[in-house]
Order: C-alpha cells, then sequence, then structure tokens
C-alpha cells in the first residue's frame, strides 16, 4: 500500500506503481501522468483529477464515489465493473482511447463529446444519457445497452457490434457505417438479404 501524504499533486509523474489498497479521498491531482500503474483495490471515491492522463493503467471495481474527473483521459486502460454514475456529475469528462472498458455502468451521467474511440466495450450501461457528439469511431461493442440516451452527432462510424433502439435513443445526425448500420434495424423484424 502507497501512502500518499500530500493532499494536492500538481504536475507529477506516477510510473509504474502498484496503488493496492490506497485510499485517494481527499487527494487532488492536477496536470498528472499515471503511467502502468495498478489499482488493485484502490478507492478513488472523493478524490478530484483534473487535466489527468492514465496510460496503461488496471483500475478494476475502484470505487469512485464522488470522484471528480475533470478533462480526464484513458489510454490503453483496463477499466472493470466501475460505476461512474457514482461520480460527481457536475465534475465528469472523461476520454477513452483504445481501452477494455467492461462491466461498467454510465448511466444517468452528461458525457458530451466523450470520446471512446478504438476502445472495447463489453457489458456496459449507457441508460438516460446526454452523449451529444461523443465519439465512439472503430469501438467494438458487444452486450452493451444503449437505452433513453441523447446520441445526436455522435459518431459510430467503423464501430462494431452495437445495438440501439433508433425508438428510444436520439440519433440525429449520428454518422454510422455500413454493414454496421443494419443493426439498427433490427427492432423491426424485417430481414435484409444481399
Amino acid at each position: 500500500m502507497i501512502e500518499l501524504t500530500e493532499d494536492d499533486y500538481q504536475n507529477r509523474e506516477f510510473r509504474s506503481i502498484a496503488f493496492s489498497s490506497t485510499d485517494f479521498s481527499c487527494k487532488e491531482f492536477y496536470n498528472c501522468r499515471f503511467i502502468d500503474c495498478s489499482f488493485d483495490d484502490a478507492s478513488l471515491s472523493g478524490g478530484s483529477f483534473e487535466s489527468c492522463t492514465f496510460t496503461g493503467c488496471n483500475l478494476s471495481n475502484i470505487p469512485v464515489d464522488d470522484t471528480k474527473f475533470i478533462d480526464t483521459e484513458f489510454v490503453e486502460c483496463k477499466l472493470l465493473g466501475i460505476r461512474f454514475y457514482k461520480c460527481n456529475p457536475m465534475a465528469f469528462s472523461l476520454t477513452f482511447s483504445r481501452c477494455l472498458i467492461h462491466s461498467c455502468n454510465f448511466s444517468d451521467l452528461s458525457m458530451k463529446g466523450a470520446g471512446f474511440a478504438g476502445c472495447e466495450i463489453a457489458g456496459c450501461a449507457f441508460q438516460n444519457n446526454y452523449l451529444v457528439e461523443a465519439d465512439f469511431t472503430g469501438a467494438k461493442f458487444s452486450d452493451t445497452l444503449f437505452d433513453s440516451s441523447n446520441l445526436s452527432k455522435a459518431s459510430f462510424y467503423q464501430a462494431e457490434g452495437y445495438a440501439i433502439d433508433p425508438y428510444s435513443n436520439k440519433l440525429k445526425q449520428a454518422v454510422f457505417s455500413v454493414p454496421d448500420v443494419l443493426s439498427l434495424l433490427s427492432g423491426f423484424g424485417i430481414k435484409i438479404k444481399d
């Protein structure tokens, strides 16, 4: 277990550190970089991360109750079982790139312009989300729910495996590509032949 002795961290780099069982509550990080770090059994609840980058990190099953993520980026990270809907909704702006995002819940969050490019997204929930202009370019989906969400102007270009009901989600000016765009017709009970 790493003991964080300060309350505020600015412009710091944390490389290859096992933050096992570390408590990040009341800790504020600004413009920090976490590279190849593990957060097993750590609690990010009550912490604040602004303009931070996580690269190649393992953030599995971590509590994030009332956590602030402001302009924070995750690159090639493993994120499993995270209940993002418990984060502070007034301080929540994230971008993901080429991450494994499994069994995470993003419901009820405003995520305008959020990036998920090149991510593998499995078993996740996006219910009642504001995802206008979100970028899912090249993402690979499986068993992921989109329900009652605003996906206007979102990009699903070259994304695969998504299942989106056009009746229960707003899709105005969203971008899709062939052949996966045909999955939008699945709710109509029609057959498509070549």
